[in-house]
């Protein structure tokens, strides 16, 4: 029996055994013939470190979310553009 917090990692399988019984496990999902085909790497570009004066109100806000909260700011700002470059005004400066 799993103690409380344990995982259901085997780590004594094998990597073969491992494959053969997702081989077996007929509910697991198949790759299509020429997926990796589809496949497209794509690197994202690389920030740039800026300085920004934001509300008092809107940075303790974002702060609140916790760990990650200038990603956030970064991704409602992406959303903003996103939609602003499909809308017809969008005029590149």
């Amino acid at each position: 029996m799993r103690q409380q917090g344990e995982g259901q990692t085997d780590w004594e399988m094998s990597q073969e055994e491992a494959m053969r019984r997702r081989h077996a496990d007929e509910e697991a999902p198949r790759p299509y013939p020429g997926w990796k085909d589809t496949i497209t790497v794509a690197l994202p570009e690389p920030k740039e470190q800026i300085t920004l004066r934001l509300d008092r109100d809107m940075l303790t806000w974002f702060r609140a979310k916790g760990k990650g909260y200038q990603t956030l700011i970064n991704a409602v700002l992406r959303g903003y553009y996103e939609h602003e470059r499909r809308s017809e005004s969008y005029e590149p400066r």
